[in-house]
């Protein structure tokens, strides 16, 4: 066992009753007036769409930028070349045409008929547009046990340094994964309406403050942290949240699930 590894069993550990393996959590984590089949599945959806995220060949000059900017290379602990974080799948799309993808078929053969795939994470897991090729996004890791795949980076497509979102695409030729990503996220959005449904005339957020966030802290398997929000600023620019969240360096790009049905307000939130 590496001692990297004992260090993050160590911190989970400190955290244990809010920061658990996805697979050992149960309604009894929530908050009593939470404890519904449709804030599980609301959760189960969003970590289903939970992406880990490595980031090879960092080099100096990218490392100066942030460092001038945020205490991010300050908290991560990485090699010289590698930066961990975590994402959410954002969107897919069927395309026609000579798949670009990085597998040994494509590049013999091209397929015609390929797929992208949208993930968003946070803008600091980049220097410039070129890092997008440098993105190897892990899928479905759950836990050791997971049936796992990977997708390369492709390219940028949105980055707000502000409000430090990216939205970077993905492109395979494994038309079975878009699918089932597309089923992945008409869930997420089905299991957001029922959950509003069922909390917007039962439960105020703003006396809950109820945050959850699910991640890959050191690059590890995907993680449950539970929290309250302490802090709402709701008319700064760019839109903020404080929370007590308890995270781990590998969790920086993670989504952000406020159900703050009661004021209808689904920003886009990234940790």
């Amino acid at each position: 066992t590496s001692a990297e590894y004992i260090e993050f069993t160590a911190r989970v550990n400190t955290h244990q009753q809010q920061f658990l393996p996805f697979i050992d959590f149960s309604l009894n984590y929530l908050p009593a007036c939470y404890q519904h089949d449709e804030m599980r599945n609301l959760i189960t959806s969003l970590a289903d769409l939970t992406v880990k995220i490595k980031v090879k060949d960092v080099h100096e000059i990218r490392e100066k930028f942030w460092k001038d900017k945020t205490h991010f290379f300050d908290e991560e602990p990485r090699s010289k070349s590698i930066i961990l974080g975590s994402g959410k799948v954002e969107d897919v799309t069927l395309k026609d045409g000579p798949c670009p993808c990085h597998c040994q078929k494509c590049k013999s053969v091209p397929k015609q008929k390929w797929g992208e795939i949208r993930i968003l994470t946070s803008a600091q897991l980049l220097y410039d547009d070129k890092d997008a090729k440098q993105f190897v996004c892990t899928l479905f890791y759950d836990d050791e046990t997971s049936h796992t795949i990977t997708v390369i980076g492709e390219n940028i497509v949105v980055k707000n340094i502000e409000r430090d979102i990216c939205i970077f695409t993905c492109v395979t030729c494994d038309l079975d994964l878009i699918a089932c990503l597309e089923s992945m996220l008409d869930k997420f959005e089905e299991c957001w309406e029922n959950a509003f449904d069922k909390y917007i005339h039962s439960v105020k957020w703003e006396d809950e403050k109820l945050i959850v966030l699910v991640s890959h802290p050191l690059g590890y398997k995907k993680h449950i942290s539970i929290g309250k929000k302490l802090d709402c600023k709701r008319d700064a620019e760019p839109k903020g949240i404080n929370y007590d969240v308890p995270t781990l360096p590998g969790s920086r790009g993670a989504f952000l699930l406020v159900p703050d049905f009661d004021v209808i307000n689904k920003n886009i939130k990234v940790l």
